[in-house]
């Protein structure tokens, strides 16, 4: 099994923060270009949708059924997009430093968003009206993820620490030390939760009771994010190393090495984004978005 490159995209004139693939096949990105930009997947190509921002977009969420776009920027501000109307519906400036984790829980119709200072706040995915907010003091929180049902969330914390939380009343569940020097991913699947770390280890926990089921040396830097295909059979992650990875989620060994001689990223690689169970987006400080397809 390998990953090859189908496609590289090219456009942003800056480092490219994070990206994420909508239902119809779009694909968007923010990058420190101010930009958050939307190509099309099938042909590479730009569209005329774009947003110019003050200040540079760190993460993006979308809510496919809404046709809603949230931006969280350096500065602590939200914005909120219309993408039917192609226009900024809300701007929101709860978070008081930049904000480095947004996603979407189509299941509570909630977005979910965290920041600088490991604040993490709820918001009514409709109004976007603002719900909750649950300072934990831990540093920057890198990622929020959302188990299979949307019911818990683990929060990456630069402190170390995986924080889980259930998402009716948002009540910490569990909280455990992962990385000693911070958490950057978080990755519920069935097999168990995955973590990255800030020290380049990939660990594999229970998800029943959090204790640790492997931990291997993934990287030679920091690892990035994480996304699984092939029905969860294979983890893919990404690093501050220049490279990405396949590993089998059984044991967690190697598949693929990928770097730039085999068409991939010549800098740092920071976001992956799943497009089905073959397919997979990937976005560099090299101001490429990679097309890659296993076969």
């Amino acid at each position: 099994m390998q990953a090859k490159a189908i496609q590289h995209i090219t456009g942003h004139s800056g480092a490219i923060y994070d990206v994420l693939v909508s239902s119809d096949h779009k694909i968007y990105t923010t990058s420190a270009d101010k930009y958050v930009t939307r190509w099309d997947l099938k042909t590479g190509k730009q569209d005329p949708f774009a947003i110019r921002l003050e200040h540079s977009g760190y993460r993006i969420a979308l809510s496919d059924e809404s046709a809603i776009l949230a931006i969280g920027n350096a500065r602590g501000g939200i914005h909120v997009i219309d993408l039917n109307e192609k226009k900024e519906i809300r701007y929101l400036t709860q978070h008081q430093v930049a904000v480095f984790a947004l996603t979407y829980n189509p299941f509570n119709k909630e977005f979910y968003s965290a920041d600088g200072d490991g604040t993490f706040c709820v918001w009514d995915g409709t109004s976007f009206d603002y719900k909750l907010a649950l300072p934990f003091n831990c540093g920057k929180i890198r990622s929020i993820s959302l188990n299979q049902d949307g019911s818990k969330l683990l929060l990456s914390c630069q402190d170390g620490y995986v924080r889980l939380l259930e998402t009716n009343f948002f009540n910490m569940l569990e909280t455990w030390k992962a990385h000693p020097t911070g958490v950057n991913t978080s990755l519920f699947l069935e097999k168990g939760i995955f973590t990255g770390g800030k020290n380049a280890h990939i660990s594999k926990w229970s998800q029943e009771d959090n204790q640790l089921l492997q931990n291997i040396p993934g990287h030679n830097y920091a690892v990035y994010d994480l996304i699984s295909i092939h029905q969860e059979n294979t983890l893919v992650s990404c690093s501050f190393d220049k490279t990405i990875k396949l590993w089998n989620t059984n044991d967690l060994s190697i598949i693929q090495r990928i770097e730039r001689k085999d068409k991939g990223h010549k800098h740092v690689v920071n976001r992956l984004a799943k497009i089905n169970e073959h397919e997979f987006i990937s976005v560099s400080d090299d101001r490429v978005i990679i097309h890659w397809k296993v076969e």
